[in-house]
């Protein structure tokens, strides 16, 4: 497993991975988006300093996503394994290299992330976040309340 930079040549791929339920289920990528929109926000990556995001490749293949916003300090990530890619424990792994890269790359005190499904919240525990219930908090996403799981991670 490893993680690399995005490019317009992963947009396809992307916008198409998105569209699975269950990632439709736990990501704000609305279902209708399309390779252009995803091939802009590629380029605008590189020009974008409050915003981190990596590909996650496994055995040369496109497996996944992990990205943070960054703001006043604190890291909000988030990250998403495609339907062909689960349970291979990518997200772990991926979580686990992508802080570290965090911590060597921008200044923060603190990394934040909520989920709500019992995979997602494993892989977080296991890259070493730790529960924070004070943040638990339901979110409107796409039309619906979905109640989330807050966890932060304190270099």
């Amino acid at each position: 497993m490893r993680l690399r930079e995005w490019t317009v040549e992963d947009a396809a791929w992307y916008a198409e991975a998105t569209r699975d339920p269950e990632v439709q289920r736990y990501t704000t990528d609305p279902p209708t988006i399309t390779e252009a929109q995803v091939a802009d926000a590629i380029r605008s990556l590189s020009t974008n300093p409050a915003t981190a995001s990596f590909c996650i490749e496994d055995a040369g293949e496109r497996c996944g996503n992990v990205a943070a916003d960054f703001e006043d300090g604190v890291g909000h990530v988030s990250y998403l394994v495609a339907a062909h890619a689960r349970g291979r424990g990518l997200a772990t792994r991926a979580l686990t290299e992508f802080v570290a890269w965090i911590l060597a790359h921008r200044t923060v005190g603190e990394l934040r992330l909520c989920r709500d499904d019992i995979g997602s919240r494993k892989a977080a525990e296991r890259a070493g976040f730790v529960r924070d219930p004070a943040r638990d908090e339901d979110r409107e996403i796409k039309g619906g309340i979905w109640p989330t799981v807050a966890y932060h991670l304190v270099p």
